[in-house]
Formats: structure tokens, C-alpha cells, sequence
């Protein structure tokens, strides 16, 4: 799924029990959410070329919240 430069991937990891919504900008990976726990947790990943992120707040946030909902959604439709 595509928010503007933003791209969300639903993934399974290795290293995870459950699934991770993956955030992408320009092709990069921003943010991972996980909910190894009843709680989301997020992490923030440092850019590799630049200082910090910059992008449109609205974009990111719409982003962030669109990935959540899979998550919780992929998370319900793997438990049934």
C-alpha cells in the first residue's frame, strides 16, 4: 500500500513471533510497528544518508495510522 513516497509492508520476520507493519520512504525504512505484546510498540529507524527525516506531516501520520489498522487487521485474520 502506497501513501504518496510513503509504501507499508505487512512482514513476517525471523526474529518475531507475530507480523510487523514496515514503513518505507523513498524506499527506506522509516519506522517498524510491532505487537509482540497486547500493546503496539514502535521503533524509529535513523535515515542513512541524512541528518533526520523530512517529509509532509499529514502524509506521515496517515501513514502511521493506515499501518497500524493492517497490523491490527492482519494480526485478527491470522488468530481465527
Amino acid at each position: 500500500m502506497r501513501i504518496g513516497k510513503f509504501e507499508i509492508l505487512i512482514a513476517s520476520l525471523p526474529d518475531r513471533e507475530r507480523v510487523v507493519a514496515e514503513i518505507f520512504y523513498e524506499n527506506v525504512q522509516w519506522v517498524e510497528i510491532s505487537q509482540e505484546t497486547d500493546e503496539l510498540l514502535i521503533q524509529f529507524y535513523p535515515h542513512p544518508k541524512e541528518d533526520q527525516w523530512e517529509f509532509p506531516f499529514d502524509e506521515a501520520m496517515q501513514a502511521l495510522e493506515k499501518a497500524k489498522n493492517r497490523l491490527i487487521r492482519d494480526e485478527k485474520s491470522i488468530d481465527v
